[in-house]
């Protein structure tokens, strides 16, 4: 019977793993494996079965997780866990790991150490002969692949995570020597280095050298590690620590590192057959198809340790340790290289400017933390500091109230600038000097790299917007009256219908007004009541001024809209947008006419049928031979009585598109069948813009704000379908729909959109080359060879006696085609609807219009 029994029960028993049902024989299991590789190790010198004591290893580490797993679904006790604490079982499972170097050895023996670290057993992770055997498992593993780094880095971080809850297990981890007195003096590099003391903290070590990997192995590592620092608060001896030591030199020099490796030959690149279409039909000829992906690594690993930064000075909550950081991320990674690489970069064409702006502009996009933003563009743009200490003076008053340690990081850091005689200075030599330089480019990627970044600094930076396009200001005077906004928005409007006659006009109106509820209320800036004068003003926003060199650029290129790229356009038009939604500027004098400067008419005489729309059958007539009263409703017929103004006062955005709009009246005349080649142009754009968030799984709702981020292939809401846009309710409104005035309605001919023209014949127009000559007065067709060309005149200011010497007013020998054109009047027709929609809702939202 006992011959059959084990016959037919043979495959049961032939199992490796033991039978560990009861606490007694999972305890007895779990000691004959921890003998055995007792006994693996004392003969492990023998060369000649190493292959089977690997194998041998790798089972009976494999049968302690079992056992250990099986223990851990169960209730108390757990004598297995407490016998591999006091038996110290995890130091040979080290050795032997580290001695037979097997990648599956090493797997086994990371999820041994991972169980007893999820145990949280008294004696494990706060007893220092286990820390030194997790850590020489990890700093002297010797093999890297994704897998076994992601699992070793793991172990750190749930070592990290007991630190926080527990921070008195932080002596097993952390034992700090007494720093002494050098015997020799230290040379600039060692001083500057800090005080490198890996023996004291390895952990803190160890997770540093992970912090820059992607995947899960640098957010282990990097979240382990602002554990870390997040305990410095409760821990006094660690905040020393922290500051003394070398931490934020390996941060900034890390930062650094990433930043020298980005490539300084920037070009746009899509993904083969996914080229953007408003980029497509255009004469956007030189930008690579790639088959990468659009996403370069090397540029999301910066703003991944980039935003580790942020995330770093956010939850240390050390002041500080918090100014120690700031000061090596100004000195090592400021001043030594991104200021460096703006002042040496190249404009020329394939230069650097382009990538080194992109870079910047990228930076200061993902980065929300206000420290760190205004430590850069405080530096960048040379702006006096208010609050912060000032590293060169280190006998101020702030510097006598710091600690010793901070003294130490100070000194340190003036000895190093000190050495510096020719250090580069913003003070010679900033930002605003630089993007004024880089505005006025031939190169276009130069041009649009700047104008993302004024308009990502306009958008999310506000403070430091003022000291790119100067302000004063504003001078009070009376309020916007309504029939005033009306009679500003009539005219813009009337700058769009010129363009295009879409009978869709009221439609694409509402959609853009419900686009510009959004953005303006995302973007809406309260100042705090202790704001200083950098952080804008606390009363009434500021005029811009009108002889700003930089605003000067951006009227330029809105006058050579035609000529210029796409991208170039994309870019100014969202600029313009952007500084039209920040409540901190004012539409007066660049955009909408001053109040003062308007004139309205003596005597206000309203017509039959204005009375009766105002008077209300239950308010009684006035009788013959009665006393005549006060006309309670002559105030808003006044309010709403269209004003004029002279040309004079006329706002130089107005003049541009004014301007524009005449050009496309000459090419009217010129070209046949223009108006059909438009809006055949803009269904075309329109209808791909549908197909695109068709394919997209999840696009923005309507009470999420718009993104602001840039891609690499510059969209904008003038690019999407009007169907698109999003849903929603205006708020109510004391202004009228201009839109419903015949004035701004185009007579003539039927809609464009309604009549069709020749696939063939309108392919062949659009593909005609054109040359744009900048000096001529008026539009007119030429030829070059068997093509037509167009030239159209470029709004030289009256004052500028050297328009023909800037190189943004220069001739431009590139010829563009039809197509090319008849894109950017698409573009020009929904940015006049888009800043239409933005100057109505922001008189509704922020009350800049009533009734007075």
């Amino acid at each position: 019977m006992d011959f059959w029994s084990r016959l037919v029960g043979g495959s049961r028993t032939a199992s490796k793993t033991p039978r560990t049902s009861t606490p007694v024989e999972r305890l007895t299991a779990f000691k004959r494996s921890c003998n055995t590789l007792q006994q693996i190790w004392r003969t492990s010198n023998s060369p000649s079965n190493e292959l089977a004591a690997t194998a041998h290893a790798r089972a009976c580490v494999d049968r302690l997780n079992h056992v250990l797993s099986e223990e851990s679904r169960g209730p108390a006790p757990h004598p297995c866990l407490s016998y591999a604490s006091t038996s110290q079982i995890f130091v040979t499972v080290t050795k032997l790991a580290l001695t037979y170097r097997d990648e599956g050895l090493v797997r086994l023996s990371a999820v041994f150490f991972n169980t007893l670290i999820d145990a949280e057993l008294d004696g494990i992770v706060d007893n220092r002969v286990f820390s030194r055997a997790l850590i020489d498992l990890v700093r002297r593993n010797l093999l890297h692949t994704n897998d076994v780094d992601a699992r070793l880095v793991e172990l750190l971080f749930g070592v990290a995570n007991n630190i926080r809850l527990r921070p008195n297990i932080l002596t097993a981890w952390f034992i700090p020597k007494q720093a002494q007195l050098p015997e020799r003096e230290l040379e600039e590099e060692e001083q500057f280095a800090g005080v490198t003391r890996k023996d004291d903290f390895p952990l803190f070590y160890l997770l540093v050298e992970y912090v820059h990997r992607e995947g899960r192995t640098g957010d282990f590592a990097r979240t382990g590690l602002l554990y870390l620092i997040e305990t410095a608060t409760r821990s006094k001896i660690l905040e020393k620590w922290l500051i003394e030591s070398d931490l934020a030199t390996l941060m900034a020099t890390g930062l650094g590192a990433l930043y020298s490796q980005l490539s300084r030959d920037f070009y746009p690149t899509f993904i083969e057959g996914n080229v953007p279409t408003i980029i497509a039909l255009s004469d956007e000829n030189d930008f690579q198809r790639d088959t990468e992906p659009l996403i370069r690594p090397d540029v999301e690993s910066f703003i991944s340790y980039l935003l580790f930064w942020q995330d770093t000075v956010d939850h240390c909550q050390s002041k500080e340790v918090n100014d120690t950081l700031l000061d090596h991320f100004e000195v090592l990674f400021l001043e030594q290289l991104l200021y460096p690489s703006l002042l040496e970069s190249s404009d020329v064409k394939g230069g650097s400017t382009s990538a080194v702006l992109t870079y910047l502009c990228r930076l200061l996009e993902s980065i929300d933390q206000p420290k760190l933003i205004h430590r850069t563009l405080q530096f960048l743009m040379a702006a006096p500091t208010h609050a912060e200490p000032v590293i060169e003076v280190s006998q101020s008053l702030h510097y006598k109230n710091l600690s010793l340690s901070r003294r130490k990081s100070l000194d340190v850091l003036a000895t190093l600038t000190e050495a510096e005689d020719q250090r580069l200075s913003p003070s010679l030599f900033n930002l605003s000097d630089l993007i004024l330089m880089s505005i006025k480019s031939r190169n276009k990627e130069t041009v649009v790299a700047t104008l993302r970044l004024l308009t990502v600094i306009v958008r999310r930076h506000h403070s430091f917007a003022e000291s790119l396009i100067k302000t004063k200001e504003s001078v009070s005077g009376p309020r916007r009256t309504v029939g005033a906004l009306n009679e500003e928005l009539q005219r813009y409007l009337s700058f769009a219908t010129r363009i295009v006659n879409d009978p869709s006009l009221n439609d694409s109106f509402e959609q853009y007004s419900k686009d510009a509820t959004l953005i303006l209320e995302s973007r809406l800036f309260i100042p705090s009541p202790r704001s200083s004068t950098l952080d804008g003003p606390t009363d009434q926003p500021l005029d811009i001024c009108l002889d700003d060199a930089i605003f000067k650029e951006i009227l330029n290129l809105l006058n050579n809209f035609f000529s210029n790229s796409v991208n170039v356009n994309l870019g100014l038009t969202g600029l313009i947008t952007s500084l039209a939604s920040s409540n901190l500027i004012s539409l007066n004098g660049w955009l909408l006419v001053d109040p003062s400067n308007y004139e309205y008419k003596t005597e206000f005489s309203p017509s039959p049928e204005q009375d009766s729309a105002f008077l209300d059958d239950d308010i009684p007539r006035v009788e013959a031979g009665d006393r005549v009263p006060l006309d309670p409703l002559a105030a808003i017929r006044q309010s709403l009585s269209a004003p004029s103004w002279s040309d004079d006062h006329e706002t130089p955005i107005a003049k541009s598109l004014q301007k524009l709009a005449g050009h496309l009246e000459n090419w009217r005349k010129e070209i046949p069948d223009f108006d059909d080649l438009v809006a055949a142009r803009r269904n075309l754009l329109h209808s791909d813009g549908a197909r695109t968030e068709r394919s997209i799984p999840s696009s923005r709702q309507t009470s999420q704000p718009p993104n602001s981020r840039f891609t690499e292939a510059p969209l904008s809401p003038r690019d999407r379908p009007i169907s698109a846009a999003a849903s929603g309710s205006l708020p109510r409104s004391a202004v009228g729909s201009p839109i419903s005035e015949s004035s701004i309605r185009s007579p003539g001919s039927p809609t464009p959109s309604q009549r069709t023209l020749p696939v063939e014949d309108s392919r062949h127009k659009v593909s005609g080359s054109y040359q744009a000559d900048q000096r001529t007065e008026s539009s007119t067709i030429t030829d070059v060879g068997s093509e037509p060309i167009v030239e159209n005149e470029a709004i030289i200011p009256e004052n500028d006696h050297e328009g023909l010497h800037n190189p943004s007013l220069a001739k431009n020998e590139e010829a563009v085609t039809l197509g090319h054109i008849l894109t950017n009047v698409v573009i020009l027709y929904e940015f006049i609807l888009e800043l239409s929609a933005m100057i109505q809702i922001r008189a509704t939202l922020f009350e800049e219009a009533g009734y007075d």
